[in-house]
């Protein structure tokens, strides 16, 4: 996914940078790092503000399922970071329009966490073959967003887990191959 000596870098977005995308930070980092991938896994939000610490919720979910959410910040987005980025995973559709709409000539390696997803499953080729793929869904249906869990019961928060988690697996998986 990246040059030889630069270990490969995944950004997940979503809104306030507090609850999905830092479990996917997370998730992912742990991952890849168990498979023995160079992988650089980082997060930000669309409407973020900087240097807040996950949601307690978040932590707590993290935490049951034996992954770290310490130590983290909010970032707010911005185009430098989708520039450094060989891959952009969103958790809904409208984040990956936004960043899309922050730096449009990279918008090829954007996508939904779910959309890159079901193309990594069993694909054995590069970044650039998926990309390429892309048709083979429908890049505008609604089953490829994660609803926000802010606000809502801790229910909504293992829920976010257990839709990120399998969904970071198999692209754990597929940058293994």
């Amino acid at each position: 996914m990246s040059a030889p000596d630069k270990p490969a870098s995944v950004l997940f977005i979503c809104t306030g940078n507090i609850c999905r995308s830092p479990m996917g930070e997370r998730i992912l980092a742990r991952h890849s790092e168990e498979a023995g991938l160079s992988v650089t896994s980082t997060s930000a939000g669309v409407g973020a503000m900087n240097d807040h610490e996950m949601h307690p919720l978040a932590v707590e979910v993290l935490g049951e399922h034996g992954y770290d959410g310490t130590g983290f910040a909010s970032r707010y987005l911005r185009p430098p970071m989708l520039q450094d980025a060989d891959l952009v995973l969103c958790l809904t559709r409208d984040h990956r329009a936004k960043a899309q709409q922050l730096l449009p000539v990279r918008w090829k390696r954007m996508f939904t966490l779910t959309e890159f997803a079901e193309l990594a499953d069993g694909a054995s080729g590069s970044l650039d073959d998926i990309i390429g793929s892309r048709a083979a869904i429908d890049t505008n249906s609604a089953h490829l967003d994660i609803a926000d869990p802010m606000g809502k019961p801790k229910d909504d928060f293992e829920r976010v887990f257990g839709e990120i988690a399998p969904k970071v697996n198999v692209i754990v998986d597929w940058m293994a191959r």
